[in-house]
C-alpha cells in the first residue's frame, strides 16, 4: 500500500483541519512539554535578526525546531527534519553530495543557502566545476538547543550565499551554574539491510561557579547499508559511519562579558554509493556498478565569540577557522567506456596529444583504432577519484542597540572571508573483481585550486513611527576577489584533457545588496509584514580543459524577493497560524554547461526566472495532550528568458523560456500528531505519527530533452511511541511504516541506465535517553 496526497489538496486540508502555522516545530514541540493542563503554545525566542525576538514578533518567514522537536522526530541530521520545514529542500544523501534550497532558488555555484553552525558560515569546496553548493556539512544534532530556517534573501545581515535564504544550527553553550549531563541510544534495523546504531553523551561542567565552564559532547553513530551490488556480490555497500564531537568553554568574567570558545570535529565515511538501477529486476536498492565508490568527510571547526553589553549596545565580536577535507568517490567506467572507439580520442592518443593550432593530426588507422579501444578498455573500471578540501578563516565585529525608548533599533558590522580550497580530480583505476579502487594507477590528474576573499558593511535600521507600526531598511556593501588556478598533471586521452602549463584566472566585483520592511502589529495576536529584498551570489572562473576564453569567468548573479505575510495566534493562543505568499525574480542566472565533449562542467551567466510561492504553517492544542501540527508549500519556478548567451548553442538540453525548473517540487508539505497522557506520577505515555508529501519534479529543464527524468510525488509515515519521565524516556519507532520507495533523483546519461536516489526503506528501532 502506498500511503501518498495527489497534490497539495489533500496537504490544504489536513492543514485546514490543523489550523495552524509557521513557529510550526518549535511551538508544537515546546507545548507538548508542558504540564498536562497546559493548553496555549509557547514562544520560542530566536536571534535570526541578530537580537533576540521571538518567532511571532520577528517580521519574516522563519521557522524555528527545538531540541524537544528534533528529540520527538529522532533527527540527527538534516534529512531527517528537512521535509518539516516548508519550502526546505535538501538533494543528495551522501557526506560529499548534499544541496541545500529554499523557495525552489536552487542552481550550481556558490551556495544559494547559507548553512551557519553558531556564528560560523559554512561553505563547500568549489570542486572541479565551481560548484560550491553541491555540499554541505550536516554536523550531527545532539544537543542542540535549535534550528533557525530563515527563507528568502537574507543578504544584508547574512552576505553572499543567502539568496534564498538561511538556515542557523545553534548549538547549546556551557552553564556555569550547575552540573548537568545527558545519555541517548538507539537501535536500529532496516529493511533488507544492516542493523545500526547510536551512541551519544553530554556533560556540563562549571569549573568555577557563575564565572566558567565546560561543556562536552560525544557521540557515534553506525547506519545499516541496504543497496546491494549484484555485479561484485557485495550487499549492503552503502553502510554510514560516523563520530564527533565538540567541547565548548563559556567565560563570564564580568555580568557585562561573555566569552565561548569551541572546537567541534565530525568524521563520516559512506562505504558506498546510495545510488541503484531500476533496471536491474523486481527487487530494488540494486546496483551494478563496476566500482565500490566510498566517500567521506572530515571537519575541524574552531570559534571564539564574544559578547559585550554595553550601556547603549551589544558588541559581538566572533572569529572561526574551519579544515574540511573531503573524498568524493563515483563509477567512471560509463564516461570511459562511452569514448572508447571516439575517432579525435584515438587520433589525439596516437600523436600523444592534441592537434597543434592550425594543424591535424592523421587520422587512426583500423589496427590504431583497434589498439586504442583496446587501451581504453584496459582502464575500465574505473573511478572518479577526488580527494578535495578547504581551509576558511571568518571574522565579524558588529553592535546592535536601541534609541529613543525603543523606538529606533539598529544593526551595524564588518564580515571578512579568507577561503582556500582545492581538489585533485583523478580518473583511478578500479579492480574488476572486487571493485576496489586503486588511487595509485591512474588515468588521469588534473589539480584546481580557488582562492576567495569576500569583505562586507552592513547594517540595519527599525524605526517605529507609531506604536503598531515598524519599517525597517537594510543595507549590505560587499566586495570579493576569486582566483582560480589549475593544471592538467597526467593526460586523459580518452575524454580529451592533456598536459599542460599551470593557468590561473581572477574575478571581482563589488555592489550594493538591500533590504525594505514593514510590519504592523494589527493586535497583541496578530502582525501582518511586507518584505522587499535582494540576494546575490559572487561570481568566479572556470578551469576546464580546452574551454573557450569567452567562457572563462562567469559574473555574481542576483534576485528580488518581494513578500508578503501573517503571524497569527488564535483561541487563546491554542492556534497558531503563520504564511506568506512571494514572487522571486532572478536575473543573470548562474548555470551549469557541459564541454563540447560532454566530459566537464563549467559555470556560465544565461536566462532570467521568476519564481512564485505560498507557504504555511500551523500547530494546535487542541484538547489536552494533543499537539497538531501541518506545513504546506508551493513553488512555482520558471524561466522567463532561454538559458543562451553567445557563446552557448541551444541543444537538446538547453532550458528554455517557459520551462519548469528541474529538481524543484511545484508541492511538498507534512503533518503530524503527537499525544500524550499521565501514567503514574511523573510518568507519561507518548504516541506521535508524522508524514511527509513531496510532490513532482523533473530531472532537466526541457521535456522533449532524451535524458529527461520524472521523479518525486511520493509520501511516507513515520510513528513513535514511548513513555516518558522527568529526566528520562524510551520508544520504539517505525520510519517510513509502508516502505514506500519514493524517489529523491532520477538521472540518465550516454551508455548509462536509469539510476536513483531514494529515501531508506521501512526501518524499526528503539531509543532510550537519560538526562542528570
Amino acid at each position: 500500500m502506498r500511503l501518498q496526497f495527489r497534490g497539495l489538496r489533500a496537504l490544504a486540508l489536513g492543514a485546514s483541519a490543523l489550523t495552524s502555522l509557521a513557529g510550526g516545530q518549535a511551538l508544537a514541540q515546546q507545548a507538548a512539554s508542558q504540564p498536562a493542563d497546559a493548553s496555549t503554545i509557547e514562544e520560542v525566542v530566536v536571534t535570526a535578526l541578530k537580537r533576540s525576538t521571538t518567532v511571532q514578533t520577528t517580521p519574516i518567514s522563519v521557522s524555528a525546531v527545538t531540541e524537544k522537536s528534533l528529540q520527538a522526530l529522532g533527527a540527527s541530521g538534516i534529512q531527517d527534519y528537512f521535509r518539516t520545514v516548508p519550502n526546505l529542500q535538501v538533494d543528495g544523501n551522501s557526506p560529499t553530495s548534499r544541496r541545500l534550497t529554499l523557495r525552489g532558488v536552487r542552481s550550481a555555484g556558490e551556495a544559494t543557502v547559507g548553512l551557519y553552525y553558531d556564528e560560523t558560515p559554512l561553505t563547500g569546496p568549489a570542486g572541479t566545476t565551481a560548484d560550491a553548493s553541491s555540499t554541505s556539512a550536516d554536523v550531527n544534532l545532539f544537543d542542540a538547543e535549535r534550528v533557525e530556517v530563515l527563507r528568502g534573501p537574507q543578504g544584508t545581515l547574512y552576505g553572499s550565499g543567502s539568496m534564498g535564504g538561511t538556515l542557523r544550527v545553534i548549538l547549546n553553550k556551557p552553564d556555569s551554574s550547575r552540573y548537568a549531563g545527558a545519555v541517548e541510544a538507539q537501535g536500529t534495523s532496516t529493511k533488507g539491510g544492516n542493523a545500526g546504531y547510536s551512541v551519544k553523551g553530554m556533560v556540563n561542567v562549571p569549573l568555577i561557579e557563575d564565572k566558567l565552564a565546560a561543556r562536552l559532547v560525544l557521540y557515534k553513530t553506525e547506519g545499516g547499508g541496504y543497496v546491494d551490488n549484484v555485479l561484485l556480490n557485495k550487499k549492503n555497500i552503502n553502510d554510514q559511519h560516523s563520530s564527533g564531537g565538540r567541547l565548548m568553554l563559556g567565560f563570564t568574567p564580568t555580568e557585562n562579558l561573555t566569552i565561548n570558545a569551541s572546537g567541534l570535529f565530525q568524521k563520516t565515511t559512506l562505504d558506498g554509493q546510495n545510488s541503484w538501477y531500476p533496471a536491474l529486476g523486481k527487487e530494488e536498492y540494486n546496483t551494478n556498478a563496476r566500482v565500490i565508490a566510498p566517500t567521506s568527510d572530515n571537519l575541524r571547526l574552531y570559534n571564539v565569540t564574544g559578547k559585550w553589553d554595553l550601556s547603549f549596545a551589544t558588541v559581538t565580536a566572533t572569529s572561526s577557522y574551519y579544515k574540511w577535507t573531503l573524498l568524493r568517490n563515483s563509477d567512471y567506467s560509463p564516461t570511459l567506456s562511452g569514448s572508447r572507439a571516439n575517432a579525435t580520442s584515438c587520433r589525439n592518443w596516437v600523436a600523444g596529444g592534441p592537434a597543434a593550432t592550425g594543424s591535424t593530426n592523421p587520422a587512426c588507422t583500423a589496427s590504431q583504432l583497434t589498439a586504442y579501444t583496446a587501451y581504453a578498455d584496459s582502464r575500465t573500471p574505473g573511478a572518479l577519484y577526488q580527494p578535495m578540501g578547504l581551509t576558511s578563516w571568518n571574522h565579524e565585529l558588529r553592535a546592535t542597540g536601541s534609541l529613543f525608548d525603543d523606538k529606533v533599533d539598529w544593526t551595524a558590522g564588518v564580515y571578512l572571508e579568507k577561503r582556500d580550497d582545492y581538489i585533485e580530480s583523478k580518473v583511478a583505476k578500479g579492480d574488476a573483481a572486487t571493485g576496489i579502487i586503486n588511487p595509485n594507477d591512474l588515468t588521469a590528474w588534473r589539480h584546481v585550486g580557488t582562492e576567495t576573499k569576500q569583505t562586507a558593511f552592513f547594517g540595519e535600521v527599525s524605526y517605529k513611527p507609531i506604536e503598531k507600526l515598524t519599517l525597517t531598511g537594510g543595507l549590505r556593501r560587499f566586495n570579493y576577489d576569486k582566483t582560480v588556478s589549475g593544471q592538467v598533471l597526467i593526460s586523459n586521452f580518452i575524454t580529451q584533457s592533456y598536459v599542460g602549463p599551470a593557468a590561473q584566472v581572477d574575478a571581482s566585483a563589488d555592489g550594493w545588496v538591500s533590504k525594505l520592511n514593514a510590519s504592523y502589529q494589527v493586535t497583541s495576536d496578530v502582525m501582518v509584514y511586507a518584505v522587499a529584498a535582494k540576494g546575490f551570489r559572487p561570481g568566479g572562473a572556470n578551469n576546464v580543459p580546452g574551454l573557450a576564453s569567452a567562457l572563462l569567468a562567469y559574473q555574481p548573479d542576483s534576485l528580488w524577493n518581494y513578500e508578503g505575510g501573517i503571524k497569527s495566534q488564535w483561541f487563546d493562543r491554542r492556534l497558531t497560524l503563520n504564511a506568506a505568499a512571494y514572487q522571486i525574480d532572478w536575473s543573470n542566472m548562474q548555470i551549469s554547461a557541459t564541454s563540447a565533449n560532454g566530459a566537464f562542467s563549467y559555470l556560465t551567466n544565461a536566462g532570467k526566472a521568476k519564481i512564485k510561492g505560498f507557504e504555511v504553517e500551523a500547530v494546535a492544542r487542541p484538547i489536552r495532550g494533543l499537539t497538531l501540527q501541518a506545513t504546506a508549500a508551493i513553488v512555482d519556478a520558471k524561466l522567463t528568458e532561454d538559458q543562451a548567451n553567445s557563446t552557448i548553442l541551444i541543444t537538446g538540453s538547453t532550458g528554455l523560456r517557459g520551462d519548469e525548473f528541474p529538481n524543484v517540487a511545484k508541492y511538498s508539505g507534512s503533518a503530524s500528531a503527537e499525544y500524550t497522557w499521565p501514567l503514574n506520577g511523573d510518568l507519561n505515555g507518548l504516541v506521535r505519527a508524522d508524514y511527509a508529501y513531496v510532490g513532482e519534479s523533473a530531472s532537466q529543464f526541457r521535456p522533449t530533452y532524451v535524458y529527461y527524468e520524472k521523479q518525486g510525488d511520493y509520501g511516507y509515515a513515520n510513528l513513535r511511541a514511548g513513555v516518558e519521565g522527568a529526566d528520562w524516556g524510551a520508544y520504539l519507532f517505525v520510519n517510513n511504516v509502508t516502505d514506500e520507495v519514493g524517489l529523491m533523483s532520477v538521472t540518465s546519461a550516454v551508455n548509462n541506465k536509469q539510476q536513483v536516489v531514494s529515501i531508506n526503506p521501512r526501518t524499526a528501532g528503539f531509543s532510550v535517553r537519560k538526562r542528570f
